[in-house]
């Protein structure tokens, strides 16, 4: 009788043997496949020889090509047949070297695609007028002065959206080759016109660049958050203008540090007494704003600007100059009149706590109104009746703190103030000092979306003493791409 133990290793030496008989079948088959794996990568190097064969390089004008015999592989028959542009192998679409670029296949030059919609709703507490750039943005001139304009208006507009395209190109001996092209919708103030208005066009090799961008009297990184794209009454006006800028970094105490030197396109905003001008000169002008104002086509030398960039770890401070002339000519009586002018811009943006930070401006000058405030706010010069020139002494500043509540939420409070003045026998009409401020909260529950709302208040001081004052509500959507 055979013991229950023994039974038992019995019938584990037979499943451990019919185990070790599948192993060895399982081998057999593994070895099998490596071998017809090693035969089609063979067959596969084969039929690539054969392509690169058939598509060889252009020598001189002749294209060099030779035919090679149907080859199966896998049971797919590769036959030459005619070498056409669609069966040449072409590279595929890489990753640019620039962020969110990619690279044009054949070439090294990064191209980039983006941009952002915004939706705005404005809600003021007076109309600057009908088919006014004032309702969709804050422009101080525009700010009404006693009863005038219409109370309680709200206004809905998408005129902020933009879009950009740019490019990177390295080079060896001339440094980078950059591109940058940016449109919105600014183009005509009429509240449903959108026509296109461009922005920014410029090209940079190396350290040089030239087209439309920021003026280098502005520091950007020193502009406020804020929802309104027309910026605070302190700031410089945020212009953008047709010139060319030598840029050289260097480093001093080992903070690092640039000049900018540039020729920007000039254009002088004068206030002329309304006895020197024609009949002639107003029927030539027929927007001259109550014929308080002229732009003349005499300008003979560029605006003249240069800055200096301190980058310390703790954020970004520039001082810079502008020097320019302010010229008129009248076309009737042939009489012409300049006085060169200029002033000096302090920014910067200093770190504080986590991502908090401060965000100053502080400029003075006479003759460079056209670089203070929002547009328009005050003249460069003005002319009295007998063609005299004498510049506008303007001077201004901006002081805004943001505030990080988290990674999602923030908040900004910005206040600004300019002031103009202008000699005794300008029209007591004209702006004298204009402030603002701006409070608003920001939400990014991710980073190619924002939901804000903003309150501003802003008043506008006239020579004689009359004020306007405009409270607005503004709730923005933004979503980039």
């Amino acid at each position: 009788m055979v013991s229950p133990v023994h039974a038992a290793d019995e019938d584990i030496k037979t499943l451990l043997k019919a185990l070790s008989q599948q192993m060895t079948q399982l081998q057999s088959q593994v070895d099998r496949s490596n071998s017809r794996i090693e035969q089609l990568e063979q067959e596969l190097q084969h039929v690539r020889a054969e392509q690169v064969a058939v598509n060889k390089p252009v020598v001189g004008n002749t294209v060099q090509a030779t035919t090679a015999a149907p080859t199966k592989v896998a049971g797919v028959s590769a036959s030459p047949g005619p070498i056409t542009d669609k069966a040449k192998e072409k590279p595929p679409v890489t990753v640019g070297d620039v962020k969110g670029t990619f690279k044009i296949p054949g070439t090294d030059t990064s191209v980039g695609l983006g941009g952002f919609v915004k939706m705005d709703t404005l809600f003021n507490s007076v109309s600057a007028g009908r088919d006014r750039l004032g309702d969709q943005q804050l422009a101080m001139s525009q700010i009404p002065v006693g009863a005038a304009g219409e109370r309680g208006q709200v206004a809905f507009h998408a005129k902020e959206s933009r879009l950009w395209f740019k490019s990177f190109t390295p080079t060896s001996d001339w440094g980078d080759i950059n591109t940058y092209m940016e449109f919105d919708f600014y183009g005509d103030p009429a509240t449903y016109a959108y026509t296109p208005r461009l922005r920014h066009a410029y090209g940079s090799i190396g350290h040089f660049l030239a087209g439309q961008t920021w003026t280098t009297f502005l520091n950007v990184a020193a502009l406020p958050d804020t929802l309104d794209v027309g910026g605070s009454a302190g700031a410089l006006t945020s212009l953008r203008q047709p010139l060319v800028r030598w840029t050289e970094p260097f480093s001093w105490l080992g903070t690092p540090m640039e000049w900018q030197v540039a020729f920007e396109a000039p254009r002088s905003r004068l206030w002329v007494d309304t006895a020197l001008e024609t009949s002639s000169s107003k029927s030539t002008n027929p927007n001259l704003d109550a014929a308080y104002y002229t732009t003349p086509n005499a300008d003979r030398y560029p605006d003249l600007i240069a800055r200096l960039n301190l980058n310390p770890d703790w954020g970004n401070v520039s001082l810079a100059a502008v020097g320019r002339q302010v010229r008129y000519t009248n076309g009737t009586t042939g009489y012409r009149q300049a006085e060169w002018g200029g002033g000096v811009n302090l920014a910067g943006r200093i770190n504080t706590f986590g991502l908090d930070n401060i965000r100053f401006m502080a400029h003075y000058g006479k003759g460079d109104a056209r670089y203070v405030s929002t547009n328009n706010t005050f003249a460069d010069a003005a002319l009295d009746q007998y063609g005299a020139i004498e510049l506008v002494e303007a001077y201004g500043g901006m002081l805004s703190y943001q505030h990080w509540w988290d990674k999602q939420w923030r908040s900004s409070v910005t206040y600004g103030f300019a002031q103009g003045d202008y000699p005794t026998y300008a029209n007591t009409v004209l702006s004298h000092q204009v402030q603002s401020v701006h409070a608003n909260l920001l939400w990014s529950p991710v980073s190619q979306a924002m939901l804000g709302v903003e309150y501003t208040y802003a008043t506008r001081e006239l020579i004689d003493g009359r004020d306007g004052v405009l409270q607005r509500v503004q709730f923005s959507a933004k979503y980039s791409f």
